[in-house]
């Protein structure tokens, strides 16, 4: 199926999140803590093996910008007109459970995290003030897709027609999730070591 929504990246950047999974390989890992950011910065191995088993790809070191989300199976329309791709950024690993989803959420969610944060939801949204107006923006968006391991190819957008001034720079941009199903998670790329700038 295919989905389109906008997210701020917010402190850290952006996170794709195979729920059912994390859970699973928290578990498998006996892993107690709530703060996970920090729980990764400690345990890199760790948080290594999630990435390899398709639990989460970040998207780190990105601009706070608000990012429009384009999401797809590999054949699909892709994207809108109104866009281009200017990079392609990587494919990674990605392993969907039971729960037929996956999350696009900012990273900063794992820091105060509970197996239950997702449970029942399709989006988490907070309140911030856009041109002095107090507007509901996500903090993570559901994208229903079908239990199996994919491979994500990434890429970075661009409006065909900027925005101009420094509040439309930070609407200029976006990604593509292009998923492929896959027998094996052999990507050996690594999310934490990839560009995902995609500005000029």
């Amino acid at each position: 199926m295919e989905k389109e929504f906008v997210i701020g990246a917010w402190i850290y950047g952006l996170a794709i999140v195979s729920n059912a999974n994390f859970i699973r390989i928290k578990k498998q890992h006996k892993i107690r803590a709530k703060k996970m950011l920090t729980y990764f910065a400690k345990h890199n191995e760790t948080g290594m093996d999630f990435i390899r088993q398709g639990a989460i790809i970040p998207i780190g070191n990105i601009n706070n910008y608000n990012y429009t989300i384009f999401c797809g199976n590999k054949g699909d329309n892709r994207y809108s007109d109104n866009w281009n791709a200017v990079k392609r950024l990587g494919s990674f690993n990605l392993s969907i459970d039971e729960d037929n989803c996956f999350w696009v959420m900012q990273i900063n969610e794992l820091e105060d995290w509970s197996d239950d944060k997702l449970i029942d939801h399709d989006f988490l949204t907070k309140e911030v003030y856009v041109s002095n107006k107090l507007t509901e923006v996500y903090r993570a968006v559901k994208v229903p897709f079908s239990k199996g391991m994919y491979s994500i190819t990434i890429y970075g957008l661009k409006r065909k027609n900027p925005s101009p001034g420094n509040i439309g720079e930070k609407n200029n941009y976006g990604f593509y999730f292009e998923l492929e199903p896959t027998d094996t998670l052999s990507s050996m790329e690594d999310p934490t070591e990839t560009d995902f700038k995609c500005y000029d």
